[in-house]
Order: structure tokens, then sequence, then C-alpha cells
């Protein structure tokens, strides 16, 4: 049966969709690259998969990525671009448990950054996160999650682009859920606490940006129930509600940011084997601000989280996500976003893998007042190609380019940049 053979996959399907539907995540955060953390290679074949290395009942994949970047408009500006070169290692491992019942996995990533020229321009972001399942009985199953996340912003980001430096903040929460099958139908409820807490930053003239007005923590709550129409094939529908609450009562500018926030969805779930597997879902958002002055900002939103494989050396990955998103631009509450992304793999060879990827992200701020001096809205297009070459198991080499584009009402807010790409892979 659908339900009991792919329970995993309906939980984490849950887990997903909360960030679409009512909460923005770190992973939402759409000035970023769409997957900030993804591998080069989405998946290798067979005969060239790492077999990592057996701790007890764990399974252990480690691996670290040596880049080199040459980004030609470093400080994402409309003119007089600036161009540099950057040198990333990116240390990661993954921790799969083993068991025939119960699940518990673990995961580590990081990216440190170098300049060559522009050395105030250096991060060091970091990741952890944790997710299991404890098994009740056959058809009853508790999940839960946690993680924590040290990020920054860079010179994309409307809030944070006038920094000296690129702005720091934490991003950590902690979640649980449960779920019970009824023979077709699936029921599940899921609960999650999550918190931003961002660093100051200065001016190149020395003057403190404060972004303590950002700090915030937020709670969710979602249900969603699944009904099984055929072996491969089910319906879902999900409800949420979400509370947002600053650190400040009031920001820089002198608004009440608090908010309160829900969201329905209706979707589609597959799971044909090797062929398409995921979720394909139409919703409604809407987040409602405690100050008078702020308009609601909703909006209809598709999600998407499907892998496609529509032949054995080719690999399609769909991934669509919206909802309200926050911001403390002046004159505004927050803006609408949504994006759209396409990621292809194909085998030239067992050894050789070609890559192309492209998304196209919207950004709809809602202004009150809609003067000359607000932001209105910006459309962000990426698109890029690649190559893997893959020596063995562990060893692999990608060269890669992209092009990012953004246009805004503001022209200051408007950017071109070509990034260029060469990555050394090592896996155990």
């Amino acid at each position: 049966m659908l339900i009991s053979a792919c329970r995993h996959r309906w939980l984490w399907s849950l887990a997903g969709l909360l960030a679409v539907l009512v909460a923005p995540a770190a992973s939402a955060q759409q000035y970023f690259d769409p997957g900030i953390m993804q591998r080069s290679i989405q998946q290798k074949p067979v005969d060239y998969q790492p077999v990592g290395a057996r701790i007890g009942s764990f399974h252990l994949f480690p691996g670290v990525d040596l880049g080199w970047e040459h980004n030609d408009n470093v400080f994402y500006l409309p003119e007089d671009e600036l161009d540099d070169d950057i040198l990333h290692v990116r240390p990661w491992a993954n921790l799969v448990s083993n068991w025939n019942r119960h699940a518990l996995n673990a995961s580590a990533s990081a990216d440190f950054a170098s300049y060559s020229d522009y050395g105030a321009n250096d991060y060091e972001d970091w990741t952890t996160q944790l997710d299991g399942r404890i098994d009740v009985r056959r058809d009853d199953w508790f999940s839960y999650d946690a993680q924590w996340m040290h990020l920054h912003e860079d010179r994309r980001s409307p809030d944070a682009r006038f920094g000296v430096e690129p702005t720091v903040f934490d991003y950590g929460g902690y979640g649980a859920g449960y779920d019970h099958v009824f023979n077709r139908l699936k029921l599940g409820v899921y609960y999650n606490h999550s918190f931003f807490d961002y660093d100051n930053n200065r001016t190149i003239d020395g003057d403190v940006i404060d972004n303590q007005d950002r700090n915030r923590e937020q709670d969710r709550l979602t249900l969603r129930g699944d009904w099984q129409l055929g072996p491969e094939t089910a319906i879902f529908a999900t409800w949420g509600m979400n509370d947002i609450d600053y650190d400040q009562p009031l920001d820089d500018n002198g608004y009440h940011r608090d908010s309160s926030g829900t969201g329905v969805s209706v979707g589609v779930a597959w799971d044909m084997t090797d062929l398409l597997t995921g979720d394909l879902s139409l919703g409604w958002s809407e987040q409602d601000y405690d100050d008078p002055r702020l308009q609601d900002v909703d909006g209809l939103n598709l999600g998407a989280g499907l892998t496609w494989t529509p032949r054995q050396t080719t690999l399609v990955n769909v991934r669509f996500a919206g909802g309200p998103q926050e911001t403390t631009q002046p004159g505004t509450s927050g803006y609408f976003s949504q994006l759209y992304s396409v990621r292809v793999q194909q085998e030239v060879m067992p050894n050789f893998l070609l890559h192309l990827r492209g998304s196209w992200t919207t950004n709809n701020y809602e202004n009150p007042g809609m003067s000359d001096t607000e932001l209105e809205d910006t459309d962000v297009t990426r698109w890029g190609l690649g190559a893997s070459y893959l020596f063995n198991r562990n060893l692999s080499l990608t060269v890669g380019y992209t092009r990012e584009s953004q246009d805004a009402n503001l022209g200051t807010f408007d950017y071109d940049t070509n990034r260029y790409f060469l990555n050394l892979g090592v896996e155990l």
C-alpha cells in the first residue's frame, strides 16, 4: 500500500510544505541562490556513488568541495561593476541511521568564502540539522526536527545591501509532528518554532546599521490530510496558521511588525518509482499585521517538489515555492514572493554529466504610500550550465557558469552578474 510503504516521503513532503504555505525559513530567503547548500552534482550514477563509512547502526557520508569562483559584479550594482575572485571551502557530512524501526538523520555543512580583492565580503556560513521518526505502531509515528544555521545576506538583498560587510544572522528552530493512517486516509499535525537573530552592521561612513528590529520568532501549526487514489497517486489538503513576534515593539521606522497568518492548499502527490516522485499544489497565503498602517500581504501560490526521471540517464528536479515574506523596508509591510526553478542533469557517459538550471523569482511589495522612493517589486532571473567529470566514487571535477539579473522599480536595486565556477569534490 502506498501510504504504508512511502510514509517517509509523506513526512518530508509535509515538512517541506510548511515553508511554502505559512512561514519564511532560512531556505526561503529569496535573495539567496535556490538551494544554497546543494551539491554541484544532483545524483551520481550507481557505479560512482560513494559508499561512506559504517559506524555501528549508522552510515556516515562525509565530503568537501574546494571551489574557485569569479564574479564580475560582487557588489551587485546597476553600473560601475567591480569583479573579484573567490575561494570556497565547503565541508559537509550526513549521518543516516540503518534501523528496521524508527529513524534518525543528522547533517552539517559549511561554506567558507575568501575574496581576493574585497576581503570585507568574506563570510563563514554553516548549517546543522537533525530529523527523525519514532514508530509508535504500523500506522502511527512521531516526527521531529531541529536546525541551527549561521548565514549571511549579501549585496543582493534590499534589506542588507548598504553595509560595509555582509549582514550576518542566525536561524534556528525545532518542530514535532504526528501522523496516523486510517486505511486510505492519512492525517497529520505538525508544530514548528523558529527564530531569526541579526547582527548589526556599519555603513562605509562608519554609521551603525541597527538590525535588532529584524529579530523575530515564529510559531507555526499545520494540519494535512492525504487520500490515496491508487497505488501511485494521492490527493492532499493542508491548512496552517502562524504567529510572528518581533523582539522590539517598534522597528527603526516606528512600525509594529508583529503579525499572524494563514495558508491553505490542495494538491496531488505521485510515487511512480524511477519515473516521478513528489507533489504539486495550489494554495492561498495571507499575513495580517498588527499595525493598522501596514496592509495585509496575500496571494495565490504554486508549490511543487518534483523529481522526474524521463529516462535512466536524465534527472529533472522542479521546485515552486511561494508565500508572504518579512522585510523592514520603509513604507511596506512585507512582500509576496514566488520562486520557480528547475534543474536538469544529463548523463552523457557514466562518468561525464551535463547540468542545466534556471529560476525566476517575483517579489511584490505591499506599499500603502506607493511613493517614488519605495520598493514595489523585483524580478530575479537566474540560469546556468555546467559539466562534471567523475574520476571515481570519491573524486569529481565540475565547471560551470551562472547568469543572474534583477529588475526593480527603483534603478538602484537593478543588477546583472556573471559568475564562473570550478569545483573539486571529494567524498568518502
